[in-house]
């Protein structure tokens, strides 16, 4: 453990402490802050610190870039008087903290220790390093949570091959493999397949996994013969064989049987009764593999047929209503779910019952109803020891928190749920927070904190030729949207892959995530500037039975934008034009049902559009309300947009002094260095000007465009007269804060 004025850091579960707050650091900026103090008062160089962390990946220099800023805002850091990181210019980064080393507390100590920061309440397993740590104002349910994951062997269970020559068969070995997963989960931790693609089973067994099962089913004479082999690291493998006339028998029958010789286990094994009814359970079975390799729209007619057998197949109905809302049909789904009965007892189902049924009431809005669902999940989870489902449940949470801004909530959830699976399976949900507005849970306002968007790409590309390989086109049709929304993967293979996951998106029926990809495209074209490809996106979005409000928000939002960007970009735009755009985006603000995060990002457009009018003084009021609600969230970043607004309305009126009083000690973002600079050269102070604008071009480096090199010519001309405003980029012509160019 490490102390540093205020902080001490703990590496092994990547905290950061000051006297008030602890933050779970990213895990990359957590082995940067680590090398740091490792090596004060050293000259780092950037090519150095890139060796050791960031081996490999093309974008790794825009990585370790992300990640100072990162650090730097976390830290409290002023880029120009630094009090931790100092920039040695061409050369790179220096420590200059004294820095202190100090033994991790036993847990012993720990428990009789009174004086532990009142701020923090910790449910930790102390035989766990970097298990589930809370904060005061995380849920109370969630402070008993106990999760002995490091105690648990990995286990890697291999798709189970189908040599019958029967393609109609695949969906017995998929069932198989997905409940045997399950049952596992007391036991073990499953590794994920995704993160071992490509590497042969013996590979996996020597790296990843302590115990392996891989399987095969042939026919012989008319039966069903499974070939299974267990692998345990330094010992010889085990074969079996299980035969099946007509494999009409109960599969938690086999998985009972495998499940007691993989964890050598004597006592009864918990698997999940679907049905007794045989044709009941293969069709249920058969929806289960339709619905990883097909999607929703397949899988929809084998849960139908299962209840049709036997209409108390509770798991059949439980995924028929899970499968119903993503096709739009939200009112059915709503049926079956309140038709499910028996579901608050100890049981796998009960547990995924209040999971679905949770993140039904996410998506319509109702996060009230949401809470009580997640906490009994989490519960019958955690007395199962099921560490899928709770992590799932951890997903569920970190959603949740995302669309109420509780960040630290949401930080802390997402972490857990990566120390229990793993960050191969969250790709999805955390590229999806990649982007700037308009489309919650899948993104939000702020770039979020603990995300490595180039270890992203790497998973999300990892994860695209797994399910290539395997033919498993729902899981595939969200590797490609991930894909799509990560702004370091090429602005063309971007494209490709939004339109490849469209495409089947629409070919599965899944309507909820192609709603979900044509929000975003149309937020992808208007940071392309290219408005009538986002209206066309706009065009295709398809209602839902039972209307909900965040979508019909979202669209009108991207609508307004759209039509803002359009106008923005006109040089000489008709006033008509303007007061349409102008006219949505008030409309958009005065209705009741408006989040405050949408409704202030539309003040601020709206000002926007004021000040392409230049009608400053109309704007001055949108702009205090917008960045009152941000301040009131603490959206950091957001607030820096009305920040350098402001600074712009300032520099165009002749308030010079005013704008750099704005400015603050540093900049945070590209646009305030630009216009504090051209305020100082105002003011006749050339020097100081220059010295921000080439601190600017180092902390800007990823976003700095040929204005940016013409403006610091004119400053550095010294020449009041050739100082226009129009050198300097309008406040409107960044609509995001990735690091992507748009030339």
């Amino acid at each position: 453990m490490y102390q540093f004025k205020r902080f001490t850091f703990d590496p092994s579960r990547e905290l950061l402490s000051d006297q008030v707050h602890t933050n779970t650091l990213r895990p990359k900026v957590a082995k940067l802050l680590q090398y740091f103090l490792q090596h004060p008062e050293q000259l780092l160089t950037r090519e150095q610190i890139l060796t050791e962390l960031w081996q490999h990946g093309e974008y790794r220099d825009t990585a370790l870039t992300q990640s100072i800023q990162e650090l730097r805002k976390i830290l409290g850091d002023d880029a120009q008087q630094p009090e931790f990181i100092k920039t040695v210019p061409q050369k790179g980064y220096i420590w200059i903290a004294p820095v202190q080393t100090v033994a991790i507390p036993s847990a012993k100590w720990m428990i009789k220790n009174k004086w532990i920061s009142i701020t923090i309440a910790i449910a930790l397993s102390f035989s766990v390093i970097g298990s589930a740590i809370w904060y005061i104002e995380s849920p109370p349910w969630v402070k008993t949570d106990h999760v002995n994951v490091l105690s648990l062997p990995h286990i890697y269970i291999a798709p189970v091959k189908n040599l019958t020559g029967q393609g109609q068969l695949d969906w017995w070995g998929f069932a198989l493999q997905q409940q045997l997963k399950q049952a596992a989960s007391q036991y073990f931790l499953i590794v994920d397949e995704v993160s071992v693609v490509g590497l042969p089973f013996a590979d996996v067994m020597q790296g990843a996994a302590d115990v392996g099962f891989s399987a095969k089913l042939t026919q012989q004479q008319q039966r069903y013969v499974l070939h299974y082999q267990i692998n345990r690291r330094g010992q010889s493998p085990q074969k079996g064989q299980l035969v099946s006339e007509d494999l009409q028998a109960p599969i938690d029958e086999v998985v009972n049987q495998l499940v007691v010789q993989l964890s050598e286990r004597t006592e009864a094994v918990s698997t999940e009764n679907i049905s007794d009814n045989a044709q009941s359970r293969q069709s249920y079975l058969s929806g289960l593999h339709a619905l990883s390799y097909q999607g929703v729209g397949s899988a929809i007619p084998y849960f139908k047929a299962a209840l049709i057998y036997d209409t108390n197949n509770q798991a059949a109905r439980l995924e028929l209503a899970n499968a119903l809302w993503k096709t739009g049909l939200w009112r059915e789904s709503l049926e079956h779910f309140e038709a499910m009965e028996n579901v608050d007892t100890r049981s796998y189902l009960a547990a995924r019952y209040h999971l679905y049924f949770g993140q039904y009431w996410l998506n319509m809005g109702k996060y009230d109803r949401v809470t009580p669902l997640l906490k009994r999940s989490m519960e019958i989870a955690r007395a199962l020891n099921h560490q899928r489902l709770l992590a799932r449940g951890y997903q569920l949470q970190a959603d949740l928190a995302w669309l109420q801004l509780n960040w630290q909530a949401h930080s802390k959830a997402m972490h857990s749920a990566k120390v229990l699976i793993g960050a191969g399976s969250l790709s999805h949900s955390e590229s999806q927070r990649a982007f700037y507005l308009a489309n919650p849970p899948q993104a939000g306002v702020e770039q979020s904190a603990e995300l490595d968007m180039s270890e992203n790409l790497a998973v999300v590309q990892k994860a695209i030729r797994y399910y290539q390989q395997q033919q498993q086109y729902a899981p595939l049709m969200l590797s490609y949207f991930a894909l799509g929304q990560n702004y370091l993967a090429p602005l063309e293979a971007r494209e490709r892959a939004l339109n490849q996951a469209l495409q089947m998106a629409d070919s599965q029926n899944n309507q909820y995530i192609k709603n979900n990809i044509l929000l975003y495209m149309a937020f992808y074209y208007i940071q392309l500037h290219d408005g009538d490809a986002a209206r066309h996106a706009l065009a295709q979005l398809e209602p839902d039975d039972k209307p909900r409000t965040s979508l019909q928000v979202k669209a009108l939002f991207l609508q307004a934008m759209a039509n803002m960007d359009t106008v923005l970009q006109d040089t000489s735009p008709s006033e008509e034009a303007l007061e349409q755009a102008l006219t949505q985006f008030k409309q958009l603000i005065s209705r009741e049902d408006i989040d405050k995060v949408t409704q202030a990002s539309a003040q601020l457009m709206q000002a926007w559009l004021l000040i392409k009018q230049q009608e400053d003084e109309r704007a001055k009021p949108l702009l205090v309300a917008a960045g009152s609600t941000f301040e009131q969230l603490k959206l950091t970043d957001s607030l820096s947009y009305v920040r350098y607004t402001q600074m712009y309305i300032q520099v165009s009126q002749g308030h010079y002094q005013h704008a750099i009083a704005m400015l603050g000690a540093a900049p945070t973002q590209k646009l305030e260095a630009l216009y504090g600079s051209y305020a100082l050269a105002h003011l006749g102070q050339y020097k100081a000007a220059m010295k921000q604008l080439h601190t600017a071009k180092q902390q800007f480096a990823s976003q700095w465009q040929k204005q940016d090199d013409l403006f610091e010519r004119v400053v550095a001309s010294a020449k009041s007269e050739t100082l226009l405003l129009t050198l300097l980029p309008p406040p409107y012509s960044v609509y995001c804060q990735s690091e992507w160019l748009l030339e």
